[in-house]
């Protein structure tokens, strides 16, 4: 499976944000998706998950889902909320939901598979950047399975970026990142203009001869964990996500 960024606001004590600031965070979410190119997932950050209660209602003659869209619609005529109306469809058993998004003790979260994109990459960390201003009384935290973020994990809040000392390693010195403001790397967007789409799967990979499966795996980091930058972590070119960062904190 392709590399992903991983975010999550969890549920804990002074980590909120009201129904105003999530609203403009999703009509950001929103904008992002419509005006970018993305090669392998969209921004999907969550405040629940939806499943259909279809065992409950496997023997009607109207669908669920459509069951589920008039009472929506009904419920949103008398003026409730959207987080109201899922509490209510609940109630009415219509809907089963995971409440925080993907994630377990959670707010909301979500993830973008990015595989190989690191242009994708840094459009993510920039609206999660931009999110943290929006709910500046919430800390959102991202994992990057691949390098974009240099230290691996991170937290935004109101602008600012946070990393934990403990994460320092032989090979990484995360003071030193925080102090140069190099925690993000530089991204040279135009080496992904023609990026192509993100496949996990190449179709009946079974009955190609030897020859040929090695010919389409000989480069395991389209996957994209291993980065792909030009020299040491950057690219020559390009946005350094870095400078838009209010201020970069260590915590012990």
């Amino acid at each position: 499976m392709g590399r992903r960024i991983i975010y999550r606001i969890y549920d804990k004590e002074g980590n909120r944000f009201t129904e105003g600031e999530w609203e403009e965070i999703n009509r950001l979410q929103h904008w992002y998706n419509s005006e970018f190119v993305w090669s392998t997932g969209r921004l999907a950050v969550k405040r629940y998950i939806l499943f259909p209660n279809a065992e409950d209602f496997r023997d009607m003659d109207t669908p669920i889902w459509e069951v589920i869209g008039q009472r929506h619609a009904s419920l949103r005529i008398e003026g409730l909320s959207e987080p109201d109306i899922i509490s209510q469809m609940e109630k009415d058993n219509l809907v089963v939901v995971k409440w925080g998004g993907y994630y377990d003790n959670c707010l909301a979260s979500g993830y973008t598979r990015v595989a190989d994109n690191e242009w994708n990459a840094y459009l993510v960390c920039d609206f999660l950047l931009k999110a943290s201003t929006l709910c500046p009384n919430a800390r959102i935290h991202v994992e990057d399975e691949g390098r974009f973020v240099k230290t691996g994990e991170a937290d935004f809040k109101d602008g600012c970026v946070e990393v934990e000392r403990l994460q320092a390693t032989a090979e990484l010195n995360v003071e030193e990142l925080c102090l140069t403001k190099r925690v993000f790397s530089h991204v040279d967007p135009e080496k992904y203009n023609r990026h192509p789409a993100f496949r996990n799967m190449i179709p009946e990979f079974g009955k190609l001869k030897m020859s040929e499966r090695k010919k389409l795996v000989k480069n395991w980091n389209w996957l994209g964990y291993e980065g792909n930058f030009d020299v040491n972590g950057d690219d020559l070119g390009g946005f350094d996500l870095n400078t838009k960062v209010r201020s970069f904190n260590l915590r012990n």
